[in-house]
């Protein structure tokens, strides 16, 4: 009885090292979050603002380079006029 006594508590053992390393890694992959706030990446509701915010002075860029092209201030010079093949 000895015998099965003794793999019955070294099971035992076994199951408990591998819960705890269940639970610790269970601990890390939510401290992760704060991990990656400290690293600077920003919560999704912060990227999606960030990309608004981009997507503003892009459309201010555009409206620039379009006023730009339609004042007719943009000029065209060709060095050398490409031959024109028969």
């Amino acid at each position: 009885m000895e015998r099965n006594d003794r793999s019955v508590r070294v099971l035992l053992g076994i199951i408990t090292l591998l819960l705890g390393l269940n639970l610790l890694v269970q601990l890390n992959s939510t401290s992760g979050q704060a991990t990656a706030m400290a690293a600077g990446i920003p919560d999704s509701g912060a990227q999606l603002q960030s990309v608004a915010d981009h997507l503003v002075e892009l459309n201010k860029k555009v409206d620039k380079l379009q006023t730009y092209l339609e004042s007719g201030a943009l000029c065209v010079k060709v060095k050398e006029m490409p031959k024109a093949d028969k």
